[in-house]
């Protein structure tokens, strides 16, 4: 009996490293591939608005800093209301109204707050882009996201479209 708790003990000790270098090893194997596939989108998206504003190449190289700035506050001052909304829908504990009405108020907030930086950058971007540059680029916005969806959709990045199986 003894001999049977050691050849399991000697088992686990032998394997748990393994098993957790395994997990650690997909781990960072997942993380490149995030990144990769994060990398692939952002040169999708460079591509797709360069090519649907008609930027000159340096005018490319001063909207994309900029642009590359808004989306970076953009995304932060929506992680920020989302994970805050996320934290009280989750809550194991019963929720008060004023969290709720906290939940909402900061969902509210960061639309405003993105409208703000839209109109900011739309300033800063009416310094070197005219004003048709201007409307294809909000109008390269809206149609960004099916753009995408056909981009990543589908087999082998093949967007069918509705209707089709």
């Amino acid at each position: 009996m003894k001999r049977a708790i050691l050849v399991w003990s000697v088992i686990l000790f032998l394997g748990l490293p393994m098993s957790l270098s395994a997990q650690l090893q997909k781990d960072a194997v997942d993380q490149q591939q995030r990144k990769a596939k994060f990398e692939q989108f952002c040169q999708f998206r460079r591509d797709y608005m360069q090519r649907q504003i008609g930027l000159t190449d340096q005018e490319a190289q001063q909207f994309f800093t900029l642009y590359e700035e808004l989306e970076a506050k953009k995304w932060k001052i929506d992680k920020e209301a989302r994970d805050f909304a996320r934290r009280v829908a989750r809550s194991k504990s019963a929720v008060s109204d004023t969290e709720y009405e906290k939940a909402a108020q900061a969902l509210l907030e960061k639309d405003e707050k993105m409208a703000q930086l839209d109109r900011e950058y739309y300033d800063k971007f009416k310094t070197f882009l005219s004003s048709e540059k201007l409307f294809k680029f909000k109008n390269a916005q809206m149609k960004f996201p099916r753009a995408m969806m056909k981009w990543q959709g589908g087999k082998n990045g093949q967007h069918k479209g509705r209707g089709h199986k």
